[in-house]
Formats: structure tokens, C-alpha cells, sequence
């Protein structure tokens, strides 16, 4: 988690541990103040008495978020950065971790269940909640949808009908007010409902490819932009 604010510039770290009936208590250890996570490992005995290879580590991050509702993880993670986005400052929410780990479950959530949703959901939810108490003032929405899939850049909002078919091509540009993706297509979303129906729509066009460790997984990096202004 990344956020600008005034006079403050910083990433936080959060670890979510994902629910197991069987939790790794004799290799990973959650110190009880929340922010360091213990690993120690076996030693390996065929290596010998003289092995210096190393089996303790030690990991400080800013919160774990260990068998925490999805409720609760928006609310440490993700409230502050759109609350500050909605002041003008940019904020970004990276979820990363191996196939299977739970990530599109964090991003995303289940649909079948209103409280499991997601922290993209939730965060629509708190924009449009906001910007309807700012009567004094005019917010636009405006959602894109990116994927990266070998190196390749795709528009996941590309199927809409109002996109044109010439801006199918898209290159990365850098210029004086920071990095953007030349030709990927924005989306006006006038409410909550709206800008969810473009998050469903960008979810069925992602390229799903079978793997060991998940049938459904994704095999790309995708990039969720709610654009204010």
C-alpha cells in the first residue's frame, strides 16, 4: 500500500495470512505486537555439523492480518489511500503473492456473498458515498482496466462498444505529469452501480489459464484505475 498525502510520503507493508485448518505454528511465528513475522526452518541433518546455511529469518512489516474479514482489511488497508485520493493525492493498492495465495479473493472478493466482496467494491463504495456528501463541489469517475500479459498491454474495457477499434494499440508515456498507458480507454461512470458493471465486465475478458495450484488463475498482472478529478 502506497500513499501521497500532504507532507507524507510512505509504503506500508500489511501480510494477509490466508485460513488453514492446519496453521504452520512450528515454522511461522506472529509476534504478538502484529508486526513481525518469525520464520525458522529445520535444520537440513545431511548437511552436516558444518552448515552455514541460514534457517532463521525475521520480517517487520506494518500490520498481519491473520483470519480477518474482508471488512476489516479494507479498513486497515485501503480506507486511508481513497479517502486521500479523494483530497488529490495518488494512492495505489498492490496485492502480490503466489498462485493460489488469495489475492483476486482480497482484490476482488466472492460475488456470491455481499459481505465477501473486495477491496475494489469496497473502494467504488467509499468513493461514490463521499463524493455524494461533497455538495459543494464536482466530482467525475472515470475507470480503466489494464492487463499485462507477457508483456503485452491489453484493454480490458476494449469490448465496450463505445471504445474504438484504431485504439486498440497502447504504448507506455512518460511525460512531465507522471506515467500513463497512451490509448487505454476511460470510462465515465456516473455511480457505484455503473463502475462496478465495468469491474464485472473487465473480469470476464482476463485471460484465464489453468495452473497445478489453481484452475481459474488469472496469468497476469491488472492494473483497476478509478480516475477523479
Amino acid at each position: 500500500v502506497s500513499d501521497m498525502s500532504a507532507g507524507s510520503s510512505d509504503v506500508r507493508v500489511f501480510v494477509r495470512v490466508r485460513p488453514t485448518p492446519h496453521f504452520a505454528q512450528e515454522i511461522i511465528h506472529l509476534e504478538e505486537d502484529n508486526q513481525l513475522v518469525d520464520i525458522h526452518l529445520r535444520k537440513d541433518e545431511k548437511l552436516g555439523v558444518v552448515n552455514n546455511k541460514r534457517y532463521d529469518w525475521s520480517f517487520k512489516v506494518d500490520g498481519i492480518l491473520h483470519n480477518a474479514s474482508q471488512g476489516s482489511v479494507y479498513d486497515t488497508v485501503a480506507k486511508s489511500v481513497v479517502s486521500r485520493a479523494l483530497q488529490g493525492y495518488n494512492g495505489t493498492i498492490l496485492c502480490y503473492g503466489q498462485t493460489g495465495a488469495g489475492k483476486t479473493y482480497t482484490i476482488t472478493g466472492a460475488t456470491e456473498n455481499y459481505k465477501n466482496r473486495g477491496l475494489i467494491p469496497r473502494a467504488l463504495q467509499q468513493v461514490y458515498k463521499e463524493i455524494a456528501e461533497r455538495s459543494d463541489e464536482t466530482v467525475t469517475a472515470r475507470i480503466s482496466y489494464l492487463e499485462i500479459y507477457n508483456e503485452t498491454l491489453i484493454d480490458l474495457l476494449s469490448s465496450l462498444p463505445d471504445v474504438p477499434a484504431a485504439d486498440t494499440h497502447m504504448t507506455i508515456v512518460d511525460d512531465p505529469q507522471g506515467v500513463f498507458v497512451k490509448g487505454l480507454s476511460l470510462h465515465r461512470a456516473a455511480d457505484e452501480e455503473h463502475a462496478l458493471n465495468l469491474l464485472f465486465e473487465g473480469e470476464t475478458n482476463r485471460i484465464i489459464g489453468s495452473h497445478t495450484l489453481n484452475k481459474n488463475s488469472s496469468r497476469s498482472h491488472c492494473i483497476f484505475t478509478i480516475h477523479l478529478e
